[in-house]
């Protein structure tokens, strides 16, 4: 894959993860705050060129999200 369309693919990733980080609402503030310094790391992450793919990145946070709430 050339860098510009991985450029446009993280680009596209991006705008997917802000727009359903906005949406999303969990009602435990401790995991809510926890989730939107995930996904501010993960912009910055994305930013820097340090990139998941969004199937990753989706898996990641579900993995997190189970081992979180089964505490």
């Amino acid at each position: 894959m050339t860098i510009e369309k991985k450029r446009a693919e993280v680009k596209k990733g991006a705008a997917k993860i802000e727009k359903s980080s906005s949406v999303e609402i969990v009602e435990d503030p401790f995991i809510q705050a926890e989730m939107e310094a995930r996904t501010k790391e993960s912009l910055e992450a994305i930013r820097n060129g340090e990139v998941l793919t969004l199937d990753e990145f989706l898996k990641s946070n579900e993995e997190w999200l189970k081992k979180t709430v089964t505490k």
